[in-house]
């Protein structure tokens, strides 16, 4: 969505950092200073000229500072280097009540707090303030001079950030440039790079810190030194004795005078386009997590698909060693055992990935009663327990798996460093609760099934009877009529895939011809009086609880690790959006 320039540009300023603090994208806190100074330059359409004095620790930046304002004791000075800390600026005190109404309007530094010092404070500055010192040097009437900190030093790290994120505010910039660096080239390289990308002017000051005399030589490589740093002007200050502030002969800073009197020119077009490229950076960026997010939704998605067994799986799980036993048979024939060949997969898999990683306790604690003497599970509520817990693991360790090993992930910590949060399952006593009311509904579904089933069969032979177990054909009925790994069965086919399993039963005991007529009936007692009933869609509302708890359980998960990522992606109603997609729009604007 397009917005004004204008509104663009107050939504960066006002929250644009939060690109880089809670979005991690590449935007550095000079781009965040040069949204605030173009959007000065759209306020303050006379704005001052802005100059700074900027080098290395001890290069001569506060000296040149004072003896630009006359003298005076504005910038500490002292034998230790690395001594200013923050900006410090002189301005006219003609600008005062203008000063403070930009600073009323958030348009002059916002970010860095302001605090007023005399002329002869002898200040240190603050990395997150500016000190400013109000003076009457008309010489300096139309220009904000700033005495920034180290830009060089490793131990001036956060201090030399400053120094380089405040760099779009500054018009024109004198490099101080010590004896020692005067023919590194690396000193100067990153600075002249930065600084020609914002279209600033520069002024070096060679400053002879060693007594003796400057050979033709030494000059012509200095010129050349100031042309690698493409300057407009360079001048090389005299040696000084004495330590502290040493006040320069009349005439000395002339050349940096006449420098600011140059006529300037825009830099608007290099502010911008400064923004756009960041602008475009920003927004690729989000367009390639949005895609690395799409691929992790899906991978996720059907990894939670996956995970979760459907509604046979869970009651044939859940079943006790004697149910087991009644229904064998025709688990053998009616191929159910596909089923108990996938449930002995997952177990397997599952205990050889456990075997891997460290476990943070059980969900349930086990319950010695719940074997019997031969190790088989006669209580259902451990039965349930058991069951929820291993599909719960399972699912905990592939989502993260997945997650961990994602692309939009690796690219992430890559960037930032940062690692998804390690997911766990859920605390026992909820869930807990939970499963046992599960098990209440799936025990009093399967005792008013297996009554129906009993009460129903009585009335056939009871050769009939022994011959196809009532307690299996229960059992049978409500697994076959269960959507599982063999296809979801309609009544009708049910009542097929029964009578067929009765019937191949039959004929394996040599009892099919004999019992073919009552078998009949048994056949249009099932499907009358049996599928379909009341009690009969309970025991599979009851298994589909069981399995809605597992899916809930995977789909929490899936949401909480996709809300995850998706806090590193723009949206595509989000204002900071819309304003980076306005200055993309007019990086060629050449106003």
């Amino acid at each position: 969505m397009h917005v004004p320039r204008s509104q663009a540009l107050e939504t960066l300023a006002r929250d644009g950092c939060r690109l880089r603090t809670q979005w991690h994208f590449d935007w550095p806190e000079v781009v965040q200073q040069t949204v605030h100074r173009v959007r000065w330059d759209e306020s303050v359409p006379q704005s001052p000229l802005m100059a700074a004095l900027i080098g290395g620790a001890s290069s001569g930046k506060s000296t040149v500072f004072n003896n630009l304002l006359g003298g005076r004791s504005v910038s500490r000075i002292a034998a230790k280097g690395h001594t200013t800390l923050g900006p410090i600026a002189a301005v006219h005190e003609r600008h005062r009540d203008n000063l403070e109404h930009w600073l009323h309007e958030g348009l002059a530094f916002p970010g860095f707090l302001p605090e007023f010092i005399d002329l002869d404070a002898d200040g240190a500055g603050s990395p997150d303030g500016w000190r400013v010192a109000y003076h009457h040097d008309d010489a300096l009437a139309d220009v904000w001079l700033f005495d920034l900190p180290d830009f060089t030093s490793r131990r001036a790290e956060q201090e030399g950030d400053v120094a380089l994120s405040l760099l779009p505010w500054f018009d024109q910039l004198i490099v101080l440039i010590d004896h020692e660096r005067w023919f590194d080239r690396q000193s100067i390289s990153p600075l002249r790079e930065a600084s020609s990308r914002l279209a600033q002017e520069r002024f070096v000051l060679f400053n002879r810190t060693i007594e003796g005399e400057l050979s033709e030589a030494d000059r012509r490589r200095l010129a050349e030194q100031a042309d690698r740093l493409r300057a407009a002007a360079f001048s090389i200050l005299d040696f000084r004795r004495g330590r502290g502030l040493v006040r320069f002969a009349p005439g000395t800073l002339d050349p940096v005078l006449a420098f600011f009197a140059r006529e300037r020119p825009s830099r608007r077009k290099a502010l911008y386009r400064r923004l756009a490229e960041a602008a475009n950076a920003v927004l690729n960026q989000n367009e390639e997590r949005k895609a690395r997010l799409k691929q992790l939704g899906e991978s996720v998605r059907h990894a939670a698909t996956r995970t979760v067994p459907d509604a046979r799986s869970c009651l044939h799980a859940i079943m006790t060693a004697e149910e087991r036993r009644q229904v064998e048979p025709f688990s053998r024939i009616l191929r159910l055992g596909d089923t108990r060949a996938w449930l002995s997969r997952q177990t397997d898999r599952l205990t050889e990935t456990l075997g891997r990683i460290p476990l943070m306790g059980a969900v349930f604690p086990r319950n010695e009663r719940a074997a019997d003497s031969d190790g088989k599970v006669v209580d259902r509520g451990a039965l349930v327990a058991a069951f929820v817990e291993s599909v719960l693991r399972r699912q905990t360790y592939e989502i993260n798996r997945i997650v961990q090993g994602s692309a939009f992930w690796d690219e992430l910590r890559r960037w930032t460093g940062l690692f998804p949060l390690p997911r766990t399952w859920p605390g026992t006593a909820p869930l807990r609760s939970e499963v046992q009311v599960v098990t209440a509904d799936i025990d009093r579904a399967l005792a008013a099934w297996l009554a129906k089933v009993d009460a129903e069969c009585r009335g056939l032979s009871p050769h009939v009877r022994g011959a196809i177990g009532v307690g299996g054909v229960a059992l049978a009925i409500a697994l076959i009529a269960a959507p599982g790994p063999v296809a979801a069965l309609t009544l009708v086919t049910a009542k097929t895939a029964v009578g067929a399993a009765l019937g191949e039963l039959l004929t394996a005991t040599g009892a099919g011809a004999l019992l073919a007529k009552p078998m009949g009936r048994a056949l249009a007692l099932m499907e009358e009086n049996l599928l379909g009933t009341a009690e009969h869609r309970t025991v599979q509302k009851a298994a589909s609880q069981l399995r809605s708890l597992l899916q809930r359980h995977a789909e929490a998960l899936r949401a909480a690790v996709l809300a995850e990522a998706e806090a590193f992606v723009l949206s595509r109603d989000n204002s900071l959006g819309s304003a980076l997609e306005t200055l993309r729009e007019e990086r060629d604007d050449s106003t």
